[in-house]
């Protein structure tokens, strides 16, 4: 828990202390948006496959994720997030990260805005069936490549989908059957996958 608290000081410390002057910081083009999403995960535990939507439905992750975006010019800012996959899976199966990193805005449409991220952090993952044998409860280093699409309803309110996959290098995890009966072993990493939408909020900006 003390690790887990560690990470979401690290997220909101930036926050904060970006969030208290933007406009003397880039001359007015900074904004600071925060809000929450709804994930749907492939665990990359278990699965079969690697895509969000291949796992079985009784093995994808849910849960919600709160996020922060500190736009420092017309291309470029820092994303902030937190996400809790605690729900749905079988066994009791969970995993959460925190993490935090640039984002470059590649496109802009009318109301559309495309960006593209790279975040580093900590996930923590807690198998099906812990504590019982050959299951695990951990933490691992995080890193994330992910593409965002915000969509403007207001000047201050935005409508957002986001795609991320990540990549867990030290995790080795014990061996696991997938629905085929295969054995599957987890020496090389861990690569969870999803999907989110939700709503942002521009506490501060033009």
């Amino acid at each position: 828990m003390l690790k887990k608290f560690g990470f979401l000081v690290l997220l909101l410390v930036p926050a904060a202390l970006v969030a208290q002057s933007p406009r003397s910081a880039t001359g007015g083009e900074a904004s600071f948006w925060a809000g929450g999403e709804f994930s749907v995960f492939n665990p990359d535990y278990g699965c079969s496959g690697i895509s969000p939507f291949h796992c079985g439905s009784n093995k994808l992750l849910m849960g919600p994720t709160a996020l922060f975006d500190y736009n420092l010019a017309s291309k470029w800012g820092v994303e902030g997030e937190a996400r809790w996959l605690h729900w749905h899976a079988a066994g009791g199966e969970k995993e959460s990260n925190y993490l935090l990193g640039p984002r470059y805005r590649f496109l802009q449409y009318h109301g559309l805005n495309s960006y593209a991220k790279v975040l580093l952090g900590g996930g923590w993952i807690t198998t099906p069936g812990y504590p019982q044998a050959g299951t695990l409860q951990g933490s691992y280093f995080d890193t994330a490549l992910g593409a965002t699409a915000d969509y403007s309803l207001t000047r201050r309110i935005a409508v957002r989908a986001d795609y991320e996959f990540q990549f867990w290098p030290s995790f080795a995890g014990p061996p696991t059957y997938n629905s085929a009966g295969q054995l599957q072993t987890h020496s090389s990493g861990l690569t969870p996958n999803g999907i989110s939408v939700g709503v942002v909020y521009k506490i501060l900006g033009q």
